[in-house]
């Protein structure tokens, strides 16, 4: 065994196995390796008899540089990019870039990851997307062990004590039901030098100090995701006698996903006020949330890029917006700032989008250049909005002198509807069209966070 591995194996009580099976790390590990060597050995048996065959040196017929840009090409195909590294030696650095540029580490494969970071050093320098998985429970049984104060779980702390110190080019890390007490965020305090995008989902913090910590703890961090974080003592203002958590965090870039928890100890209505982002990504589930949204914005005076995303609401809801269009009026920051507007409409929700644009304020939205509506461009959909709807949202953004472009971008998978979906919204928006401001795309642009 690995004299390294040996030591791991001690100290934290675990069995290492040589023969371990990669699929489970993203499923690219082992074929390109074991033919790598396969390739190797080859190349210097010869047959029975004859004399041991002189490496000869690697040779294209095309410019190893056009090669290059052929693997970058199929950066996202992982089945051709194996094939590639089985074809010749010469192109396993190439293809392992890409390969391993992205991680997943879960409770059932940690221990392969080891061996894999361990026994192949040069593979770490690759990664710069790592996904953490830590469930081993219920939040609720995570909980209680924080409560009772027992130590982290195993993995999470071989996680934290040797799989993420090697990997120190990580620019985007995803932590997901990960118990966090300040053991941990000490773990965590300096393995990733170059992170800029953290994002954490189903966790569970001791106290808002420690998020606060983990985040600062990583000064290049501009864009945060996140959703369903807890702490043992939610939205309450005592938090073990710890006020250095309640500074600001300024971030370019705020994403919160799943944003509607009934739970007391959620730490998302602290979280909203204790940052300051350039851009705000926000997920609505219900009516209810537009107050939420409106007293967050209506803070953020560094905010320029604002993105909503409705799910699908519930009918009574969606009811209560037909009859009273004004509960989805926004209100930003005064004097306004915000430059571009997102509204992500899903394939259902291009009714809520609608009735949004429509009440506008055109005092609050002075300085708005872009708006970018993001739903099922189709004649069915556009149908489903009633005309005065419409008629209120031309009449709103063709008042916005700044107003620069008005964007629709078709969010299914199938294009063929789009023309005709795009000439429905034409039909409704005369003045827009008339403007110039009108234009169509077949698909989504890529995601900003």
């Amino acid at each position: 065994m690995d004299p390294t591995l040996e030591q791991l194996s001690k100290e934290f009580d675990i069995q290492f196995f040589e023969k371990h099976k990669w699929s489970a790390v993203r499923g690219t590990v082992s074929r390109t390796l074991k033919a790598a060597k396969r390739i190797a050995r080859r190349s210097q048996v010869g047959a029975p008899g004859s004399k041991q065959p002189q490496p000869q040196p690697y040779r294209w017929r095309l410019p190893f540089e056009l090669i290059e840009q052929i693997i970058d090409h199929l950066h996202d195909d992982s089945s051709t990019l194996r094939s590639c590294a089985l074809l010749c030696l010469a192109l396993v650095d190439s293809v392992q870039r890409y390969l391993f540029h992205r991680v997943l580490v879960t409770i059932k494969n940690f221990l392969e990851g080891v061996v894999l970071f361990v026994r192949n050093p040069r593979l770490t320098e690759h990664v710069r997307e790592l996904y953490f998985e830590g469930g081993e429970g219920t939040a609720f049984e995570a909980l209680k062990d924080m409560l009772e104060q027992k130590p982290p779980p195993k993995h999470l702390r071989v996680f934290a004590q040797v799989i993420a110190p090697r990997l120190p080019n990580v620019v985007r890390l995803t932590l997901k039901d990960v118990p966090f007490d300040q053991s941990i965020v000490d773990m965590f305090s300096t393995p990733f030098p170059r992170l800029h995008t953290l994002s954490l989902f189903d966790c569970w913090f001791r106290s808002r100090a420690d998020f606060n910590a983990l985040v600062k703890g990583h000064p290049l961090v501009h864009s945060l995701r996140c959703g369903r974080l807890c702490s043992l003592y939610g939205a309450s203002d005592q938090t073990l006698g710890e006020q250095a958590g309640t500074t600001q965090l300024a971030l370019r870039a705020l994403k919160i996903s799943e944003a509607y928890s009934s739970s007391p100890l959620t730490l998302m209505p602290w979280l909203l006020t204790h940052v300051e982002p350039e851009t705000f990504i926000y997920g609505l589930y219900r009516l209810s949330q537009v107050a939420k949204v409106n007293h967050s914005i209506n803070g953020y005076a560094a905010l320029r890029h604002l993105h909503l995303i409705f799910y699908r609401w519930r009918i009574g809801d969606t009811k209560e917006v037909v009859e009273c269009p004004q509960a989805l009026a926004l209100t930003p920051h005064y004097p306004p700032n915000l430059t571009t507007l997102t509204l992500d409409a899903k394939t259902d929700s291009l009714l809520l989008v609608v009735h949004t644009l429509a009440q506008l304020d055109p005092h609050l939205f002075v300085r708005l250049r872009t708006v970018t509506v993001l739903a099922h461009v189709e004649p069915a959909a556009v149908d489903a909005v009633d005309a005065e709807a419409w008629a209120g949202m031309d009449q709103t953004l063709s008042v916005l002198l700044s107003l620069g472009a008005v964007r629709f971008a078709n969010v299914c998978k199938d294009p063929a509807h789009v023309d005709a979906g795009a000439e429905a919204i034409v039909k409704r928006l005369p003045v827009l069209n008339v403007r110039k401001l009108l234009s169509f795309s077949p698909e989504r642009p890529p995601s900003e966070l």
